[in-house]
């Protein structure tokens, strides 16, 4: 059975810290990478719903590749009635996507791609995902 990779061992301790409170629930890929899902964080306007679940993948090269995409529950939806914008919100998705045996859930997912291959030292997958959770909220 395969074990996390010691990049995203260490990722996970520090998003399980910093979501202290929070179900964190970690499956480990054949690769030594993860799928990570984050009960109840808070979401709230411009959304009709207070809380969401969030999952990624952390890949096995962990801390250096980028956290793309984020996945969120599939009743998303504005207080203001418009429609979620596509790109980057796109609906009828479920996570995890790549057909691993893990159980999946309907989702939108949220495409927010780092291109720039050289921040990934500098942006932990924490970091991206509190600048992703930021960017749902300023929407």
């Amino acid at each position: 059975m395969a074990e996390f990779k010691a990049g995203v061992a260490a990722t996970l301790l520090a998003i399980q810290k910093h979501f202290t409170g929070h179900q964190v629930t970690t499956r480990v890929t054949p690769t030594g990478g993860a799928h990570v899902i984050i009960e109840d964080v808070p979401l709230g306007p411009p959304y009709r719903q207070a809380s969401t679940w969030i999952g990624f993948h952390l890949s096995d090269a962990c801390p250096y590749d980028d956290t793309y995409p984020f996945y969120v529950r599939d009743d998303l939806s504005r207080i203001d009635g418009a429609v979620l914008r596509a790109p980057p919100l796109h609906g009828g998705q479920t996570f995890p996507a790549d057909g691993s045996t893990t159980e999946t859930r309907p989702a939108v997912m949220v495409s927010r791609r780092q291109r720039d291959q050289g921040s990934f030292a500098f942006e932990s997958p924490l970091l991206k995902l509190l600048k992703v959770l930021k960017w749902m909220k300023e929407q």
